[in-house]
């Protein structure tokens, strides 16, 4: 079985959930709140509890009730509540709240905001409430600016609670036992550039190992009894041969880019299939669980 880290063979699984934090990264639009419950109904077959917590306005959809599963979202104003409710200053965030200034209080003081959802996922971490954690963080350009602060308050502040969250925040990042980002991208120049841009700064700002990449929306491929699309194996004008000559170019841009980014990384690249609907539902992600359960060990 292959570890984090380690290049992997292409009919290897290896356990994707022997941390306790997983930090959905990518692109806005390369599918990360989808990978997010993906990786949760793989984890719930295995009998692991749950909770994935949107990083932004994510919508998460489930036809039923799911007794291992749970999803949140961590608003600075509710989490300074909650702080404020487990030191027995419940009186106090009772008074912020019913006068609408928690989550004012919250983001007046520059990173305070950031720091606050960090520190509640390194609560929940803590936590035997929680077997894994799926922490479906906001567009990578966003996400760096997140995990930027800790630093900056533990720098800043001389002591006191401040800096004590900020260090158990940092070395919550750093410790690849415990937190690990994976990463999703689409087989493209852009997001392939940005995916690695991010991954170098997150292991060079914050230490935060790369734990897997997940290719999205990959086309299947074509077969074509020459071996190649070209005017010789049909009429060059029919629109089954365009398309098969598109698509045949594209699924080939694909693979390029996807090699590229696995290159980077140094990681064998999971591959989710493009699906033919504009919204999935509980079935097609059923479906996606399906096909990356082969490639991703779950231990009960």
């Amino acid at each position: 079985m292959a570890h984090a880290g380690q290049k992997l063979h292409n009919d290897e699984v290896f356990d994707l959930f022997s941390q306790k934090v997983l930090v959905i990264v990518g692109k806005g639009g390369t599918g990360r709140t989808t990978l997010a419950r993906v990786l949760a109904e793989i984890g719930t077959r295995a009998g692991k509890k749950i909770s994935v917590i949107a990083g932004t306005s994510g919508t998460y959809f489930l036809a039923e009730k799911h007794p291992l599963l749970s999803f949140g979202s961590l608003e600075p104003g509710e989490v300074l509540i909650s702080y404020l409710n487990e030191h027995g200053l419940g009186q106090l965030g009772k008074r912020l709240s019913s006068a609408g200034l928690a989550g004012i209080i919250s983001t007046a003081i520059p990173g305070i905001a950031d720091l606050l959802v960090l520190a509640k996922i390194k609560q929940m971490e803590k936590s035997e409430a929680w077997d894994l954690i799926i922490f479906d963080a906001p567009a990578s350009g966003h996400f760096l600016r997140l995990i930027a602060t800790p630093k900056g308050l533990a720098d800043i502040a001389a002591a006191g609670p401040l800096q004590r969250q900020s260090r158990e925040v940092l070395e919550l990042l750093s410790d690849p036992k415990r937190l690990g980002a994976v990463f999703v991208t689409l087989a493209e120049d852009t997001p392939v550039k940005e995916s690695i841009e991010t991954m170098n700064q997150l292991r060079l700002n914050a230490g935060i190992t790369s734990r897997a990449l997940f290719v999205n929306s990959l086309l299947p491929p074509l077969a074509f009894k020459s071996g190649k699309a070209d005017s010789s194996s049909g009429d060059s004008d029919s629109p089954f041969y365009r398309a098969a000559a598109y698509t045949k170019a594209r699924t080939e841009s694909q693979e390029k880019f996807s090699d590229l980014a696995g290159k980077a990384f140094g990681l064998i690249p999971i591959k989710i299939p493009l699906l033919p609907t504009v919204e999935l539902d509980d079935r097609d992600i059923n479906y996606l669980a399906d096909t990356l359960e082969t490639k991703i060990g779950a231990k009960p």
